[in-house]
Order: structure tokens, then C-alpha cells, then sequence
């Protein structure tokens, strides 16, 4: 008797309702983790941020320590501690950037190399293929005007002075070639064309109204209260597009809000929503105000 040999059962195909079913499912997971990537992607790169900060305030004090608490001239006036330097510039010694520091002041230095130190890592307006010395952080020209000192300029108290605060590197997104460019070697200012000193709040009295356009505290009233000139309302931009960004005040690309280095070496985040006042107390070191609620 001859017995019937069978063989593996025929495998049966996936319908086209099955695949459907597979994609739709990891459209929706994909759909899911988006918004989680972005929230880890955002604070890393705000944590990268808050370093950075930290990093250049430690070296302002390592800086002031050096000279007797002088601290960096907004102008780089050649009778400061660091002549013809800006703020940033001159603390670069102390974030281990001593070669470009004595290069530049040799003037040997003929294709800057990036400072990642000096870029945040969101800034949508940085190029990694432009190599020049532009910088995500800006130095509180009210700080750095005249004759800082680390010991007498912040009669507010450093702790309530920001020293350092995010700012798009080049304004707007232009190119250098067209845009302003916030540099960390110019010393001087223009209208808002070509190479511009790495400031805020760089306008009014400082250098007797040669800084064009930037939106400086107005402090008047007893006691004391300070808004921003021409326009009270303004504070700072949070994560502006570019197309709807002004190089006139601070910005940060964080939705989570501006990352600020304290004039005391502290380094915080300042909501979008912060009082006007509160925000430009901060900005000056010694007109009196007191610290708002939401400081």
C-alpha cells in the first residue's frame, strides 16, 4: 500500500487590509514619539546651552580675579583690561582659547575657527561651514560699559544682574555677507549692516548713542521701575522664526524659554511670560529696582 506523502502546509499571504493595518499602527507610534524626541532633542540642547553660559561666567571671574576685579570693557577702551577686546574675546583665555586670543591680538590669525564654547547648538541662524567669530551668547552692555568692576557694578546684587543672554548669531537669519553678524572681536557698532559687537541692551547713553536701534532699560519713579525704551511691553524673543525675529533685542531659540548667565556665575532660565520690569531690573546692575515676583 502506497502511502500519501504530505508536505509543508501552503504559507498564505498577507492581504493588503493587513499591511494597511501594520503601516497605520506605526504611523501612529511614530506619531507618538515625535513629540517626546523633540521635547529630549530641545533639552539637550538647552542643557548644552546652559553650559556654555555657565562656562563664559566662571571665566569672567576668573577674569576679574586676574585684574584686580576689573572686568571686560564693552568698547575694548584701550585703558581696560583688555584693550581692544570685546567682552567675549577677552575672556576667551580662560575657556582654553588662549592661541586665538594672542593669535587675534597679534593679528595673525587668518581663518578663525569656530568656538563651539561660543555657539549654542539650536541657534537656527549658525552655519558649521562659516568660520567666524560670531557667538550665540551676548554680553549685557550695560554691564560692560564705563569701568566695570566685579565688586562695584552690581549694587543690585550679581545674583539679580544677567551678565550674558542667548542671541541669534547672525540677525534674522541673514547671511554675513548682508545681515548684521554679532562678532566677538568688533568692538565698534554700525546701523545694523555688517559686523556688530556680541550686545544687548546696547543702545541710549552707551558710547553717547553710537550703538544704533537695540532696546535699552529706562528706569525712572520712586522706587525705581525700568521698562524698555521706546516700547515698555518689550523683553525678549523666544524661539522666533526668522522671517519674524529683530536683532534689537535678546532671543533664544528655546521654546522653554532664555537662557542667562548671572553676574554672579549662576546660570538660569527666564520664562516667556517674565514681567517686563522684572526682566529689565535684570538687565540693569544698579538702578535700584527690587527683583519681581517672578524672578
Amino acid at each position: 500500500m502506497t502511502k500519501s506523502v504530505s508536505g509543508p502546509a501552503p504559507r498564505r499571504a498577507v492581504s493588503l487590509v493587513e499591511v494597511l493595518v501594520v503601516v497605520a499602527i506605526l504611523a501612529i507610534l511614530i506619531g507618538l514619539m515625535l513629540p517626546a524626541v523633540q521635547k529630549v532633542r530641545e533639552a539637550a540642547g538647552r542643557a548644552r546651552c546652559g553650559n556654555n553660559l555657565k562656562q563664559i561666567g566662571l571665566a569672567l571671574h576668573q577674569f576679574a580675579g586676574d585684574h584686580d576685579g576689573r572686568l571686560p570693557v564693552v568698547d575694548g577702551h584701550p585703558d581696560g583690561p583688555a584693550p581692544n577686546c570685546g567682552v567675549q574675546m577677552a575672556v576667551l583665555p580662560y575657556l582654553e582659547q588662549w592661541w586665538i586670543y594672542a593669535a587675534h591680538s597679534a593679528g595673525t590669525l587668518d581663518e578663525p575657527p569656530p568656538i563651539t564654547g561660543l555657539r549654542c547648538p539650536a541657534d537656527p541662524t549658525l552655519n558649521p561651514e562659516i568660520n567666524l567669530f560670531v557667538t550665540s551668547y551676548a554680553a549685557n552692555a550695560q554691564v560692560f560699559a564705563g569701568a566695570p568692576t566685579l565688586h562695584a557694578t552690581f549694587a543690585d546684587g550679581a545674583s539679580n544682574t544677567i551678565a550674558f543672554a542667548e542671541h541669534y548669531a547672525f540677525a534674522c537669519g541673514a547671511s554675513p555677507e548682508t545681515g548684521a553678524t554679532f562678532t566677538i572681536d568688533t568692538i565698534g557698532r554700525t546701523s545694523g549692516q555688517g559686523p556688530r559687537r556680541a550686545t544687548f541692551a546696547d543702545g541710549g547713553p552707551i558710547l553717547n548713542g553710537q550703538a544704533y536701534f537695540d532696546k535699552y532699560p529706562v528706569t525712572s519713579g520712586s522706587p525705581p521701575t525700568s521698562v524698555a525704551s521706546f516700547f515698555p511691553e518689550v523683553t525678549f524673543q523666544v524661539a522666533p522664526p526668522l522671517n519674524g525675529c529683530g536683532y534689537t533685542v535678546a532671543q533664544t531659540p528655546h521654546p522653554g524659554g532664555m537662557v542667562v548667565a548671572l553676574a554672579d556665575g549662576s546660570v538660569r532660565t527666564l520664562a516667556g511670560g517674565m514681567a517686563p520690569t522684572t526682566y529689565w531690573a535684570a538687565v540693569t546692575p544698579a538702578a535700584g529696582e527690587s527683583a519681581g515676583a517672578d524672578w
